[in-house]
């Protein structure tokens, strides 16, 4: 129940009707009555829940790599939550309760600096999985010290394995060679590059996806 403090013409606190009163530093305010849904259960916040552990649930095997790709972004929250954020709204595909995490348009990195040139990933003998770059007209000399950080993703096996700071932009490939994959595994890939410092990063890049082959 609403209590009218000043008269008729006055403010008023608490619930009248659709509408609360209150004051704030001294000034009588309005505003809608917003009722307390505890479980709200409507389509598309279903749908909105359901990408958020979505993301959240495919992207935290990775926070290794993720610290380093969103550590710019880190700003008032944390490199995984900015990393969340991002692909939650622009790399899930589907409708509910149909929704998946769509490789291409999935970041594991954020930034400015110049980004990976033609990037593509191959299946090489002995279960080598390489991804090739180019480092591109446009780079600078300074640039081609550059750290490469490399993703891949074995989807069949819902498994990953990187390559960290060990090649740099200046190299033709990054070889990364994972223990137990095995022929036909669906593997999918990201790169992206730091400054040696650190303090500049590029935005990842999709390499794209193979099915594994026999050596």
């Amino acid at each position: 129940m609403g209590k009218i403090t000043k008269g008729i013409l006055g403010g008023f606190s608490g619930r009248v009707g659709t509408v609360v009163g209150s004051s704030i530093f001294g000034i009588d305010i309005m505003r809608s009555y917003q009722p307390n849904v505890e479980n709200p259960r409507s389509p598309g916040q279903v749908s909105q829940r359901t990408k958020f552990s979505l993301v959240v649930k495919f992207l935290r095997s990775f926070l290794i790599i993720i610290k380093i790709g969103y550590a710019l972004k880190a700003i008032k929250q944390s490199a995984f939550n900015a990393c969340v954020s991002y692909n939650v709204q622009n790399a899930v595909t589907g409708n509910y309760p149909d929704q998946t995490i769509d490789y291409p348009k999935l970041k594991i990195a954020e930034g400015s600096r110049l980004i990976p040139n033609s990037v593509v990933i191959q299946d090489s003998p002995f279960s080598e999985i390489t991804i090739n770059s180019v480092v591109g007209v446009s780079a600078e000399e300074a640039e081609y010290n550059d750290l490469a950080y490399a993703l891949v993703y074995n989807h069949t096996k819902n498994k990953f394995a990187t390559s960290m700071g060990v090649n740099k932009r200046s190299d033709a490939e990054i070889r990364i060679t994972p223990s137990d994959w095995e022929e036909d595994d669906v593997v999918h890939a990201w790169l992206f590059y730091t400054s040696p410092d650190g303090n500049q990063i590029s935005d990842s890049v999709y390499a794209g996806t193979i099915t594994l082959t026999s050596a």
